[in-house]
């Protein structure tokens, strides 16, 4: 275990699974005492467990992202066992609960603005939460994940793409506000992740997109995010960090 990270409060929303469970066990590496937070209290109890195994900290942090009473209890708890947090991965998203991926032309108005709440409003509400208290202690990284949708788009998806590109545009205000204060607010763009859903056509084909061909690993984004909850990450502001594998750079040349 690194001690990078020792002292520090981590919170990484969606953590329960995939990337975010990833992003939480790294931090607990490093050092930081992790809150462990998804809407699924089966999974986040999974995660707190398998971290407190490898001799870590963290706790239970269960809790809707989109609910803005939910998020002002949740770090409210969590800054009563564990200290005020001082890092911030805002890190769920994709497609809410109950909502479908569909053309934008058959989406529900409701559903469109659910997955912009869910990609964009929670990383606003969460920031919100736990911003000031950042820069009254002159030292915070907040980071966001995004998607390569936000710049490419995505069939079926217009929503999602929205909510996605939303976050550039929120990391980059947020971080011209508080840099001087100490605080560091960037981002990680996402490439070609696991998706269980996906077939091994749809697979293969977004494979030769990428440089490597082959996706990410969950622990391969969990890397770039903990860097930009570093130190070394010091000088690092408004930054979209693209760890894609190459997909935003293909050509055919």
């Amino acid at each position: 275990m690194d001690s990078a990270l020792t002292g520090r409060v981590a919170l990484v929303t969606g953590s329960g699974q995939g990337i975010g469970r990833a992003t939480a066990k790294r931090l607990a590496d490093d050092g930081a005492a992790v809150a462990v937070n998804d809407v699924v209290a089966e999974r986040v109890h999974g995660v707190v467990g398998e971290i407190r195994g490898a001799g870590g900290g963290a706790t239970a942090a269960v809790g809707d992202v989109t609910d803005r009473g939910a998020v002002a209890s949740m770090v409210d708890s969590i800054s009563g066992e564990l200290g005020p947090v001082d890092i911030l991965v805002n890190n769920a998203g994709g497609a809410p609960p109950g909502a479908a991926w569909s053309s934008f032309a058959e989406a529900t108005i409701d559903d469109l603005f659910r997955f912009i709440d869910f990609n964009l409003g929670s990383a606003m509400l969460c920031t919100r939460a736990v911003i000031n208290p950042m820069i009254e202690r002159g030292w915070g990284k907040v980071v966001c994940v995004s998607s390569i949708s936000a710049t490419w788009g995505q069939r079926a998806g217009a929503g999602y793409a929205s909510g996605k590109a939303g976050l550039h545009g929120f990391v980059r205000s947020l971080a011209k506000e508080v840099a001087a204060s100490g605080v560091n607010v960037n981002g990680v763009v996402i490439g070609c992740a696991p998706h269980p859903s996906r077939t091994a056509e749809r697979e293969a084909l977004i494979n030769t997109w990428n440089h490597f061909g082959r996706h990410g690993s969950y622990e391969e984004f969990a890397a770039a995010i903990a860097f930009l909850c570093s130190d070394g990450a010091s000088y690092l502001s408004g930054t979209m960090l693209e760890v894609d594998g190459g997909i935003t750079k293909f050509n055919l040349l």
